[in-house]
C-alpha cells in the first residue's frame, strides 16, 4: 500500500497522469524495465 501511495503522490505531483503527459511517462516506464530478471534464492 505504501508503495501504491508514493507512486500516486508522484503521479499527481508531476502531473505525470494528465493525458498530454500519458504516452510520454508509459514510454518512459518501458525503456526502464530489466531485460533479465535475476532470482537471488532468498526465502
Amino acid at each position: 500500500m505504501a508503495k501504491e501511495w508514493i507512486l500516486n503522490s508522484a503521479m499527481n505531483r508531476f502531473q505525470l497522469n494528465f493525458k498530454r503527459n500519458v504516452g510520454p511517462t508509459s514510454e518512459s516506464i518501458r525503456q526502464c524495465v530489466p531485460k533479465t530478471i535475476h532470482l537471488c534464492g532468498c526465502g
